[in-house]
C-alpha cells in the first residue's frame, strides 16, 4: 500500500532549515538516472502518541425564561455550571461564552475569565423573561460563532473545538405556523407575536424576519443546528458539536414552587425528542437531569485528547533547483529566485538579502508594489524588528507580520505546505489552495509541487518525463507499533550552482515529513526534516558519484523549530566517500 500524498517543494530560502549530523551513505549499484539526477531512500518513524492541546471554546446556551422558577427553583443548574466552570478555568486552552435566552437573546463573548462568563448565566435582575425562543437563541449562536471564527483567523480556528451546551426546561415558545391566524383553523392565537403585523424590535424574537412566519417548529430548529454544524466545514474549524440538557422536576416539586402544575404536564414528553434530535444533529450528547437531585455536567470531557500520529505528507526539496519557463535553473543562494533573474535585476545571487534590510530578495521582489525594493535598504519604511524564524517555515517574523501568517505556526492555512514554500511558488499561505489549478494546465498546485514543476507555469506534456518520482510504504503489520515508513525519491534534479566562497556546485537537499494526530479534526501536523548536500559540476563531477543515497536513518529527522537558522547539511565529500 502506498501513501498517495507526497509534496515536492523546490528551492526554498537557505535559511529555512538547518540539519542534523546525518550519517548518509551511498548505495552501491548501477546508476539508472540521468547524470544530473539524484535518488534518496530511508526510513521515517512517527512520534509516540501524546496529548494534543486544542483551543476549546465552551458556549453555554441557557434558558432564562420564567418557567425555570418552577422547574428549578433551587437554581441547581447554575450550581452545576459553576462547578463545571471552576473545573475548567485552570486549563490554559479553554474559553467560555454564554447565550442566555427567553423572548430575547443576550450574549457574553468568549473569555478566558470564567467569573465574567458566570455573571451572564442568570437573567438580568434574576427574573426570567417570557417565552422560550429556541430559534432566536440558535440564530444568535450562529452569529456569535461565525464572528469568532472570522476574528480568530484560519490558523486558530483550524485547531479549535467549539463545544455548545444547550440547557433548557421545555419546549420552545412561541410556536408559530406559517400564515396569520384566522381565529379558526390555526392554533396560534395564544402567541400574539405569531400574528403580529407591526415591526418587531431587534432585541426580541431575533430570528422572526417576516410577518406570520413558521417559527420555532422542529424543522426550523433542526435547520439552525445544521447551519451551526456547517460552520465547521465552511471555516475549517477543528470541530463544532452541540450537546443538549433537559432540566425537569417532579410534578410535586413544581406544585410546591408554583402551585398548579397542570401547564407543565406535557412539556417533558414533547421537549425530550426535540432536544435529543438537536443533539443528534449537533453530533453531541443528550441528557435529562432532575433538578431536585444532585446534578453536574462534569461527565463532558473538555480536556485535550491523546492521539496517535499518522504520516500525512512526505516530500523532497532540492533547495537550489528552481523550475522556470526555461526549465530547471540554478538558485545558488536558495532564496527562491533563479540566478539568471537575480543577475538581470542587479541582485546578489550569493545572498538571500541583497540590500541588507533583513527582508529576503524573494519577498522584496514579489511585493514590490507594496513598498519593497530589493536594492534599497530603506524600503520598505517599516524596519524588520524581528528577524527570527520561530516556526522554521523560511519566513522571518517581520515577513510573517506583513503577510498576516502565523509566526509560530509553519503551515498557517493547514494545507500541509509550509508558508515559505507557498510564498515561493506564488500560492496563498492563508488559503487552502493546494487543489487549485492556477496555471490551467490540468494539474493541481499540489500535484505540481510533488512532481517538481511550478504551479504558476503551464506544463507541456513532455515536462512530465523529468518529474520527481516517489513512493512511501506503510509499515508492515508486525511493525505498526513503531510506525516506521520506508520511502524512496528518484529523479531529484541537481544544478550547477556558484558561490562566493569557492563551494561551487553545492545542492542542498531536504526531506520533510509531516505527521498529524489521527482522528482529531483540527489537530495540526508537526513537521520534521533531514538535510544533506550533494555536489554537481556538470559532466566533470558529481558527488555522490552513483547519484544514490540510501539508509537515511529515522533519527536524522528533527523538528522544524529545533533547526539552527544556518543550514548545516552534511557534506558528501566527507560522508559519502
Amino acid at each position: 500500500m502506498r501513501l498517495e500524498q507526497a509534496i515536492l517543494a523546490v528551492g526554498l530560502s537557505a535559511g529555512l532549515f538547518a540539519c542534523s549530523d546525518a550519517r548518509l551513505q551511498p548505495l552501491s549499484g548501477e546508476v539508472t538516472y540521468a547524470d544530473d539526477r539524484l535518488a534518496v531512500s530511508g526510513e521515517f518513524c512517527l512520534s509516540p502518541p501524546e496529548e494534543i492541546a486544542f483551543p476549546v471554546k465552551l458556549l453555554i446556551v441557557i434558558d432564562q425564561s420564567a418557567s425555570l422558577q418552577c422547574t428549578d427553583p433551587g437554581n441547581a443548574r447554575l450550581s452545576a455550571l459553576s462547578q463545571l466552570g471552576a473545573e475548567l478555568d485552570p486549563l490554559p486552552n479553554v474559553e467560555f461564552g454564554v447565550v442566555g435566552f427567553a423572548s430575547w437573546s443576550r450574549q457574553q463573548d468568549f473569555t478566558r475569565d470564567w467569573a465574567t462568563a458566570a455573571e451572564a448565566l442568570s437573567p438580568e435582575g434574576n427574573s426570567g423573561g417570557p417565552a422560550t425562543d429556541y430559534q432566536g437563541a440558535l440564530s444568535t449562536v450562529y452569529s456569535m460563532l461565525e464572528r469568532d471564527m472570522i476574528e480568530s483567523g484560519p490558523a486558530t480556528v483550524a485547531r479549535s473545538r467549539y463545544v455548545i451546551m444547550f440547557v433548557g426546561d421545555g419546549i420552545p415558545e412561541p410556536r408559530c405556523r406559517a400564515g396569520c391566524d384566522d381565529g379558526d383553523t390555526l392554533p396560534d392565537s395564544q402567541y400574539g407575536v405569531c400574528n403580529f403585523t407591526g415591526e418587531i424590535p431587534d432585541d426580541v424574537y431575533v430570528d422572526i424576519t417576516a410577518q406570520c412566519p413558521e417559527y420555532n417548529q422542529p424543522p426550523q430548529i433542526l435547520q439552525k443546528v445544521q447551519d451551526i454544524k456547517a460552520l465547521e466545514r465552511n471555516y475549517g474549524a477543528g470541530s463544532v458539536t452541540m450537546s443538549t440538557v433537559l432540566l425537569f422536576a417532579p410534578e410535586e416539586a413544581i406544585n410546591a414552587a408554583c402551585g398548579d402544575a397542570a401547564s407543565f404536564g406535557y412539556v417533558r414528553d414533547e421537549a425530550e425528542p426535540l432536544l435529543r434530535s438537536m443533539a443528534e444533529e449537533g453530533e453531541g450528547t443528550y441528557r435529562d437531569v432532575n433538578t431536585t437531585e444532585d446534578i453536574n455536567f462534569l461527565d463532558i470531557d473538555f480536556r485535550s485528547l491523546a492521539a496517535p500520529y499518522n504520516l500525512a505528507e512526505m516530500f523532497v526539496m532540492p533547495l537550489n533547483a528552481m523550475p522556470t519557463e526555461e526549465g530547471v535553473q540554478p538558485d545558488s543562494d536558495g532564496d527562491g529566485l533563479a540566478d539568471a533573474a537575480e543577475f538581470a535585476a542587479g541582485l546578489d545571487r550569493f545572498q538571500i538579502d541583497s540590500d541588507g534590510d533583513l527582508y529576503s530578495d524573494l519577498i522584496e521582489v514579489r511585493y514590490a508594489n507594496s513598498g519593497f525594493d530589493a536594492l534599497d535598504p530603506t524600503a520598505p519604511a517599516l524596519v524588520c524588528a524581528d528577524s527570527s524564524d520561530r516556526d522554521g517555515d523560511g519566513l522571518l517574523a517581520c515577513e510573517e507580520d506583513f503577510l498576516a501568517t502565523e509566526p509560530n505556526l509553519p503551515d498557517t492555512d493547514g494545507d500541509r505546505i509550509p508558508d515559505g514554500i507557498e510564498i515561493r511558488f506564488g500560492m496563498d499561505p492563508l488559503v487552502r489552495d493546494v487543489e487549485s489549478d492556477a496555471d490551467f494546465d490540468g494539474r493541481s498546485s499540489g500535484d505540481e509541487l510533488r512532481a517538481g514543476t511550478h504551479p504558476q507555469l503551464y506544463d507541456e506534456d513532455n515536462s512530465l518525463i523529468d518529474q520527481i518520482n516517489y513512493s512511501v510504504d506503510v509499515p508492515l503489520e508486525e511493525d505498526e507499533e513503531d510506525g516506521c515508513y520506508s520511502y524512496q525519491f528518484r529523479n531529484i534534479p541537481l544544478v550547477e550552482t556558484v558561490t562566493d566562497d569557492g563551494d561551487r556546485g553545492r545542492n542542498q537537499i531536504m526531506l520533510i515529513a509531516q505527521e498529524e494526530p489521527a482522528g482529531l479534526a483540527g489537530g495540526r501536523g508537526r513537521f520534521h526534516a533531514a538535510c544533506f548536500n550533494a555536489t554537481y559540476l556538470g559532466e566533470s563531477y558529481k558527488n555522490p558519484p552513483s547519484g544514490i543515497i540510501s539508509d537515511v536513518a529515522a533519527t536524522e529527522f528533527v523538528f522544524y523549530e529545533d533547526f539552527n537558522p544556518v543550514v548545516d547539511c552534511i557534506d558528501p565529500s566527507s560522508e559519502f566517500e
